[in-house]
């Protein structure tokens, strides 16, 4: 199989407490790794169009969030341009061997492995771009905390947190429990800010999957709701977070880009992703884009274990620095 060859590394890091909740963080180290998709919709099938596949770029969570930024530069959303998400151009559909791709600098900017990149699973931020942090923050994986000492992620980890009892978490939340800085959710949010735009109140969030037992999950019905209202989902697997953009409701599979190799993969919901139980879900709705000369096209049609809140740290964050 041609994922055999990835290595998969947990380490537990963090260890605290949220009123009665216990908050865990895990470090999870995956490896690294065609296009030309239109919209299908057909017998249960949904798959949208224009679907960004990115490579993996300093970190598995801000590349999978950068492919929704991508998707929403490339399409805008509810008939509003969002073309500014991928600054300096229009989103590239592939960036697979182009690591000067302008979604690459979106993930992952040339400011930002300078100053906290030394090596995959390493520590010590080299803090070598000369630049004031976070004033002058300019992509996700700043935002999201990926690869910075200061909240504890070692090079490619991030922080979530979630409920674990299976709850939605969303970004206003984790700011009033005092957790905002350290979450790459949250970061996802400030960097819609940066760029410009906003998400809906209560639409950013975190959020396991149905599959886990819990007395709350995000099921597939919910996911199906995403895509046929024309928005992309952060697919959360064991140590790896990728990008969902269809579904096939008669099987419960979900179409997917998983940052390693190019092109269409898939997985049946709740299952596993070669060996990576399938865990959450990170979900938003843009707001504030701009009108659109000509209407876009609507389809027709990452996990708290324990008792409490655990932040489950991917592959990348910032902590508002100072």
């Amino acid at each position: 199989m041609r994922y055999a060859k990835f290595l998969l590394s947990i380490v537990l890091i963090l260890f605290c407490f949220f009123t009665n909740s216990q908050c865990l963080a895990v470090t999870i180290i995956p490896d690294l790794s065609e296009l030309g998709i239109v919209a299908k919709v057909y017998g249960g099938i949904n798959i949208l169009g224009n679907a960004p596949d990115y490579e993996w770029w300093y970190g598995c969570s801000p590349t999978a969030a950068g492919m929704m930024m991508g998707y929403y530069d490339l399409n805008g959303y509810q008939g509003l341009s969002y073309d500014n998400l991928i600054p300096g151009g229009q989103a590239e559909l592939s960036s697979f061997g182009h690591p000067g791709a302008l979604a690459n600098q979106a993930i992952a900017s040339p400011e930002h492995i300078a100053d906290f990149w030394k090596g995959y699973g390493q520590s010590g931020d080299p803090l070598a771009s000369g630049r004031t942090r976070p004033d002058d923050f300019n992509c996700l994986a700043d935002f999201m905390g990926t690869s910075q000492d200061d909240v504890g992620n070692t090079d490619g980890s991030t922080i979530f947190f979630l409920y674990n009892d299976g709850r939605k978490l969303t970004a206003e939340k984790e700011f009033d429990l005092g957790i905002a800085q350290f979450s790459g959710l949250y970061g996802i949010g400030e960097y819609l800010q940066y760029c410009g735009y906003n998400y809906v109140p209560g639409s950013l969030y975190i959020q396991y999957t149905d599959n886990l037992g819990l007395p709350y999950g995000f099921s597939f019905q919910d996911y199906k709701n995403e895509i046929d209202s024309g928005r992309v989902v952060m697919i959360n697997v064991e140590g790896h977070s990728m990008f969902g953009y269809g579904y096939d409701d008669a099987t419960q599979t979900v179409y997917l880009h998983d940052t390693w190799w190019e092109g269409q993969d898939s997985m049946i919901w709740g299952g596993s992703y070669y060996g990576l139980p399938m865990i959450g879900v990170v979900c938003f709705t843009p707001t504030g884009g701009s009108p659109q000369n000509s209407p876009v096209p609507l389809p027709p049609a990452i996990f708290l274990f324990a008792s409490g809140l655990l932040g489950l740290v991917g592959l990348g964050r910032k902590g508002l620095k100072s």
